[in-house]
């Protein structure tokens, strides 16, 4: 006579067990990466960015690059993107990896001598608009040059897109701003 033990389900025992840990571990893993909450995106984005300015000199060796970029283009607009560019931007600017910098030029932003407003750089680093799963937050930099550096205070954009535009700061020197926003 032949042991006859009865044939195991592929859908009953451990092996049906060890599949459904497997498929909580992937979903739970996945829910993490895709959708981390807004204080663990800005987390690792200011980590980033910590790095690169580190590598790039420090917040003065940036401040110095701004405002170099901006005495050299006082006659126009200057509009720079990783999407169109390859050079054109100093090494400590470029350090940031950055996805776009501008600014109005000071012929542009000073309507009269006695009024002068400062130049300020924008130089978006994170940011991309919802297509799929989520959007990446919005992280730049705003660096303040010029005279009256003083009276600047970053303007958030009304009704921001997320990944386009930013609805908080945070002050990180005297000239230089932290922008982020909308999650």
């Amino acid at each position: 006579m032949e042991n006859s033990k009865p044939r195991r389900s592929i859908w009953s025992g451990d092996l049906w067990r060890l599949g459904l840990c497997v498929l909580v571990i992937y979903l739970v893993a996945n829910i993490l990466v895709v959708d981390s909450p807004a204080w663990i995106v800005r987390r690792d984005q200011r980590k980033k960015v910590m790095v690169r300015v580190e590598a790039a000199g420090g917040w003065s060796a940036l401040q110095h690059a701004c405002d170099g970029l901006v005495e050299s283009n006082r006659e126009s607009r200057f509009d720079w993107s990783f999407y169109h560019d390859t050079n054109g931007l100093p090494s400590a600017i470029a350090a940031l990896q950055p996805q776009k910098v501008s600014f109005d030029s000071p012929q542009v932003v000073h309507s009269s001598i006695s009024d002068r407003e400062p130049v300020i750089v924008h130089i978006k680093i994170f940011g991309i608009q919802r297509s799929g799963l989520r959007a990446i937050p919005y992280y730049g930099l705003e660096i303040v040059s010029g005279t009256n550096a003083d009276r600047y205070t970053p303007r958030p954009s009304e009704g921001g897109v997320s990944g386009n535009g930013y609805d908080s700061y945070r002050k990180i020197t005297n000239r230089i701003y932290e922008i982020y926003g909308p999650d």
